[in-house]
């Protein structure tokens, strides 16, 4: 039994490739919602100079969800394999979940209903859009903590 489930992990290439997948799709979907990557009318990624801090947010968010969720997984399968159950692995994966659903970037659909159901969704949107950084963060923390949790966890081999 290694020390860190986490580096276990991604000794196994089917985990190390199972985290490319979760990487793009995530960061593909971070990066257009925050309007750095356009698909039409033609593929475009630009970052403007006020956005880098941002930028830099989605891809700490990217890779810290792919990691909580990959290992979150193995920590799953490897319970199940063993006959046990895995709080920390399903945690894990909540946690990846939650972080992973940014309120900020329901702005434009929630201002879209807006018309339909009164200016107040409109407000809630344009303040989650207003706090998008602090979100952010508490979700990177909230990633951190869950790592730290799979790190501690013992898993069974």
């Amino acid at each position: 039994m290694s020390a860190s489930p986490v580096v276990d992990t991604f000794k196994d290439a089917k985990y190390a490739l199972l985290a490319v997948p979760i990487i793009i799709a995530y960061g593909l979907t971070l990066l257009f919602f925050d309007q750095f990557l356009f698909f039409s009318p033609y593929f475009i990624f630009y970052v403007p100079l006020s956005g880098v801090g941002n930028l830099a947010l989605d891809i700490v968010l990217t890779v810290l969800t792919s990691l909580v969720l990959t290992v979150s997984i193995r920590q799953l399968v490897l319970r199940r394999m063993s006959g046990g159950t895995s709080k920390v692995g399903a945690a894990g994966i909540i946690a990846a979940i939650i972080a992973g659903a940014c309120p900020c970037y329901y702005l434009v659909p929630l201002l879209a209903v807006a018309g339909a159901v009164g200016g107040a969704l409109g407000a809630v949107g344009i303040i989650l859009n207003a706090f998008q950084a602090p979100i952010k963060i508490a979700a990177i923390l909230l990633l951190l903590f869950s790592t730290y949790k799979l790190n501690k966890s013992v898993s069974v081999r």
